[in-house]
């Protein structure tokens, strides 16, 4: 199963986006601009959903840094998607 990318706005809900997703391969870029608390609660809640959606789906995530280029956030998601045994993971991406 090819993992489906999706953005998501720094006000978006990680666990409302898995949610409506069931059974579906997911890997979430959570855009930057979240405030420090609103980033913890994103990166914290990605293992947790892992486990809750396992063996049915997988979901990982990148976190590009606001210079990271499309290039790299694009290889970033290419390699997870790829990645048919990794779940609950995050890739940060740029400097």
């Amino acid at each position: 199963m090819v993992a489906r990318r999706i953005d998501l706005a720094p006000d978006a809900d990680v666990r409302a986006v898995v949610v409506a997703h069931p059974g579906v391969d997911l890997v979430l870029v959570l855009m930057p601009g979240r405030d420090s608390v609103a980033q913890a609660m994103a990166e914290a809640a990605i293992g947790p959903l892992a486990i809750a959606i396992a063996p049915d789906a997988r979901i990982n995530a990148v976190m590009p840094s606001p210079d990271a280029s499309p290039d790299a956030i694009a290889a970033a998601v290419a390699y997870l998607a790829a990645a048919q045994a990794v779940t609950g993971q995050l890739l940060a991406v740029g400097t």
